[in-house]
């Protein structure tokens, strides 16, 4: 493998766990009933999103749509739901605002998603990002390996402090 794809490589798959990560708390945004559940997934839908643009502009054109998506996120939990009248399983990413088998209004489709589980989420997710983007600054450019160093001391931090939140939310 050249040196030129092994870089393009390792930034690529940085670039597809951040653009998972976005897919993942925008869908979890939406499902979610609990409004501290979506405020929570709208942080870190965001801290996800500006990771993405700082990867993005050095990664250049097309590289995102191209990234493989590692599967650190559940994005099952929050792809699909159900309208809890009729059952009818829809796209979370089209959720009507009225179902259309039965009639019943959005929030009939939204998840309860416990708190404690969104921090849950992100902390097993920021530990595995940050793993993936240690072990794909090695083979990137110096000044694409320190944005990829500072992007796991980011995860890092998230995961720390997830683990913060979980603790308190059990006292």
């Amino acid at each position: 493998m050249s040196a030129h794809k092994d870089e393009a490589g390792s930034l690529g798959a940085a670039l597809g766990a951040a653009a998972e990560g976005v897919a993942f708390y925008d869908l979890a945004n939406v499902v979610a009933a609990d409004v501290r559940v979506k405020v929570t997934f709208e942080d870190l839908g965001r801290r996800k999103r500006s990771q993405l643009e700082r990867l993005e502009s050095v990664a250049g054109p097309g590289v995102r749509d191209a990234a493989p998506r590692p599967g650190v996120y559940p994005l099952g939990m929050v792809a699909k739901v159900d309208c809890y009248v009729c059952g009818l399983t829809v796209e979370a990413a089209s959720m009507p605002n009225q179902c259309p088998n039965c009639g019943a209004a959005r929030y009939a489709f939204e998840q309860e998603i416990a708190l404690a589980k969104a921090w849950a989420v992100a902390s097993a997710a920021a530990r595995k990002v940050a793993a993936l983007y240690r072990a794909a600054a090695p083979k990137a450019p110096a000044d694409v390996r320190a944005l990829l160093e500072a992007l796991a001391a980011e995860e890092d931090a998230l995961a720390a402090e997830a683990d913060r939140e979980i603790a308190e939310l059990r006292t």
